[in-house]
């Protein structure tokens, strides 16, 4: 009896194993490999982040800045850089774009926030006129052009001379604050503007809210003039 019990479980466990490497035989096996965990790649060059680190100050009024960015041209492949304006995550108009690394002083910053417009000027080094134009945060529209001669930018007032070097030249006193605009003639033909022309003559004095004073800004001549707001 025992021999015969003995014998009944060798044959039940015999049994078992055989299945067991039936199964084992089976498995389909799952081959792993590091193409697995590749993301896949496009030809789209992306723009990089505009946490870029920039020269200048970026941030303006109202929920409006600058997004400095970094990319290659499409077609040359050539390295490039821009200023956009944006509010949000909104794209509003791009405001310049030069090749890469130019300096930040010649693609553009602000020169001066005056609320609902702001100014974009380049600069190209000492003794070189500053080009600014006035732009419409709403839509990125140019309102002016020209080259920079003075500005008071908590009083919204700004000096400036458009078609410099041109024969139609003209000195101009921008009031935002009240909408106006004055073509100055009253420093023309004065001694300094022989030297550096206007851009280097007259200035703004003071700034009330009555009137505004321009002076000349040289030892030859010495006029002072008040245009009313």
């Amino acid at each position: 009896m025992i021999k015969s019990t003995i014998l009944l479980v060798l044959f039940v466990s015999l049994f078992s194993c055989r299945n067991q490497k039936k199964e084992t035989k089976n498995v389909t096996p799952v081959k792993v490999t590091e193409q697995n965990n590749i993301a896949p790649q496009n030809n789209i060059k992306s723009v990089k982040p505009e946490t870029e680190p920039y020269d200048f100050d970026t941030i303006l009024k109202n929920g409006y800045h600058l997004s400095y960015r970094i990319y290659n041209d499409s077609i040359e492949n050539d390295a490039l850089q821009s200023l956009t304006l944006v509010k949000g995550n909104r794209d509003i108009k791009m405001l310049n774009e030069t090749s890469y690394p130019m300096l930040h002083k010649n693609l553009g910053y602000i020169g001066a926030d005056f609320g609902a417009a702001f100014l974009f000027v380049q600069s190209y080094g000492s003794g070189n006129p500053d080009e600014m134009q006035l732009i419409q945060k709403e839509n990125g529209k140019e309102l002016k052009s020209g080259v920079i001669v003075d500005l008071k930018e908590d009083q919204k007032v700004l000096l400036y001379i458009e078609n410099l070097h041109e024969k139609n030249e003209k000195l101009k006193l921008l009031d935002l604050k009240n909408n106006t605009e004055k073509l100055i003639t009253d420093f023309n033909n004065l001694s300094c503007t022989h030297v550096g022309g206007l851009r280097n003559c007259v200035k703004i004095d003071t700034v009330t809210q009555k009137e505004i004073v321009l002076k000349t800004d040289s030892e030859e001549d010495n006029i002072l003039k008040r245009y009313k707001r």
